[in-house]
């Protein structure tokens, strides 16, 4: 009876195994080959690239908001590090020092800049932008030749500064002898205008603003419109970038214009992100109301997209340079045209008709899009872990299979000749015994590097918010600069959890996280330059507190793994294990496949589980990252 059922069915189940096994080794060649190509594509060369711009301007904050929270530039082959300023002339002395690459800035900014020998070059337009100069709503106050005598806040060598003087001297005033033009940091112009006052602001008349302030301040009736001038903001990239990495500065240029189109897609969106971004109560209303002055708004697509600059833009230049030399900026007119290069432009235009190009993925979602993602909510599970799965079951059926088929055939033999079944019991049982052990190892292992993600994440958290509060001890411009790059920091480090399994994810943020820490290093060893006192010690302090806590969380994630010799000895005790009971049956002639079965998944599920715990960001166990997003929300008020 015996022979007879296995000539009859056996046969059948090697042809199942075989298949099975051949479509095992097909998934196991495909992973590896998009394993490789993935792994080939994040090793290709990228160049490093630092964006300097300012941080209450528009529309050149919805910009940089699209190129910071897209892969556009990451898959040009662009590692971007985004430096924002308060104002043009701190971004001007960061490009004089070599300290930038690229510089997104007014016009009047690029003519102070080529005034004190910068070697740079305007590529184009980035967007028109309006500056104005405003009164309280109720005062007294109507026109130009009324503030004769009066006191304005203007940020000096911008174009609210050029607009100021410029109205002034046209209203038949004398600038600063007339009329006292106080310097003042647009951050403090906010605060001043923000404070309230109907007739007067403080000690000052008027102030000299740009777009946003001025759609906001219209709209909420805080302020009102005097005189305004269109300006323009421009793209320009320093000579030596250009020289070393032409191709780069055009990929750039491409980034741009597609930065352009996304923001026209996703306006809402876009603005949100520059909202929550910056901190600086603008509205959704008044961004827009400021990008409408750009003909770029609302075009449908990127042949409409237009950054060169036209006439007008060239005439607002020549104005701006004129202006630099009357006010003593610089000795002679900046001969400005000769610093515009177009080239390049024209060939980010014709790479970008000719070619095919992605939609640009968000890598960096605010906390209003991110879903709280639990241990037991999130189905995310990648083709490795339910491979993984798969493939124990399969390798424990066979191994149960092929024992069973040895233990049959040894029963065929005389009493004397096979092994009796009380010893094949006594090594299943030890041998299953010492199993159970290496998967309480690993099990432990794993549970314990788990925890351990949970602690560097709420020392993280702590951290950030520790540095946050200490941020309000040091003096304007440093606190809020401080701010907003730990609010940038906190963004990137909320969704760090999710992207351990994806190198290329992982490259680019942890890319990102570097150059915000430097950037806040820098804030504390300028507070430091100014003065050695115990408040800047401890702002100091916290960020390496922060340092060494983006250090655990990313090596308790992607670097901390079970051992891959681990995973050999346990799927090889498994095997034998299985192969050992599998045995038993054959021998004993008492197999029960519904027992067998369940034997078999669960010990796949107890796998599962343990792989699943040792891969964060793969599948579906994942850690809670609330206490970041509500670190975040925190920060936002």
């Amino acid at each position: 009876m015996i022979r007879s059922h296995l000539i009859r069915v056996h046969p059948m189940k090697d042809k199942v195994f075989t298949a099975i096994l051949a479509a095992v080794a097909l998934l196991i060649l495909g992973i590896y080959i998009s394993t490789s190509m993935q792994s080939a594509k994040s090793h290709q060369q990228r160049i490093p690239i630092r964006i300097g711009w300012q941080l209450a301007t528009s529309t050149q904050g919805q910009l940089v908001e699209v190129l910071k929270r897209t892969n556009l530039l990451d898959r040009l082959g662009l590692d971007p590090t985004f430096v924002p300023y308060s104002s043009g002339e701190p971004e001007v002395a960061a490009a004089l020092r070599g300290d930038l690459d690229v510089m997104l800035s007014s016009g009047q900014s690029v003519n102070n800049l080529l005034a004190r020998g910068g070697k740079w070059k305007v590529m184009g337009r980035l967007h028109f932008i309006p500056a104005a100069l405003m009164v309280p709503p109720n005062s007294p106050i109507k026109d130009i030749k009324d503030l004769k005598g009066k006191t304005v806040a203007c940020t000096f060598g911008t174009i609210g500064h050029r607009e100021a003087t410029l109205k002034e001297k046209a209203a038949g005033l004398v600038p600063d002898k007339d009329v006292r033009n106080v310097n003042m940091d647009i951050l403090q112009i906010q605060k001043l205008v923000g404070a309230g006052g109907r007739e007067k602001w403080g000690n000052f008349d008027a102030v000299a603003v740009y777009e946003p302030d001025i759609s906001l301040f219209k709209n909420e009736g805080s302020a009102r419109l005097l005189s305004s001038h269109r300006g323009v903001w421009l793209v320009s990239v320093s000579e030596k970038f250009v020289a070393n990495n032409r191709e780069s500065a055009i990929h750039f240029l491409e980034a741009i214009v597609q930065s352009w189109e996304f923001f026209n897609t996703f306006r809402e969106r876009v603005n949100q992100w520059y909202i929550d971004d910056s901190q600086f109560g603008f509205t959704s209303e008044a961004l827009n109301s400021a990008a409408k002055e750009d003909p770029n708004f609302g075009a449908k697509s990127l042949a409409e997209i237009d950054l060169e600059l036209n006439d007008e833009a060239i005439k607002v230049l020549k104005v701006g340079a004129k202006w630099s030399q009357e006010r003593g900026y610089t000795q002679i007119e900046v001969p400005i045209c000769e610093s515009i290069d177009q080239s390049l432009l024209a060939a980010a235009k014709k790479a970008l008709v000719a070619g095919h190009h992605e939609k640009p993925q968000v890598i960096l979602p605010s906390t209003r899009e991110v879903s709280l993602k639990d241990e037991s909510g999130d189905f995310l599970g990648s083709v490795p872990l339910w491979g993984i799965f798969v493939l124990q079951v399969i390798v424990t059926l066979a191994s149960i299979e092929a024992g069973q088929w040895l233990g049959v055939r040894r029963a065929l033999l005389p009493e004397n000749q096979r092994e009796s079944e009380a010893a094949v019991s006594a090594v299943s049982g030890a041998v299953l015994a010492l199993l159970a052990f290496v998967l309480a190892l690993t099990f432990g292992a794993a549970a314990s590097r788990y925890d351990l993600r949970r602690d560097a994440l709420l020392g993280d958290v702590n951290a950030i918010q520790t540095t946050y509060m200490r941020a309000g001890l040091v003096p304007d411009p440093h606190k809020t600069l401080t701010r907003s790059l730990l609010r940038d920091y906190v963004e990137v480090r909320m969704n760090i959890g999710d992207v351990y399994g994806d190198a290329e994810q992982l490259r680019v943020l942890r890319t990102r996280t570097a150059a915000l820490t430097s950037m806040l290093w820098a804030q504390a060893e300028e507070l430091s330059a100014k003065d050695t006192n115990d408040i800047y010690a401890l702002f100091s302090e916290g960020i390496t507190d922060m340092v060494e806590y983006q250090n655990k969380r990313v090596a308790f994630g992607a670097n901390f793994r079970i051992p891959t010799f681990v995973w050999i000895i346990l799927v090889l005790a498994s095997c034998i294990s299985m192969f050992t009971m599998g045995f038993q049956f054959g021998i004993t002639g008492k197999r029960s496949f519904p027992s067998q079965l369940a034997l078999v998944l669960t010990f796949a599920l107890v796998v599962q589980l343990i792989y699943d715990l040792d891969s964060p960001g793969k599948g579906f166990i994942h850690l809670n990252q609330q206490p970041m997003i509500d670190l975040y929300q925190s920060l936002s008020k």
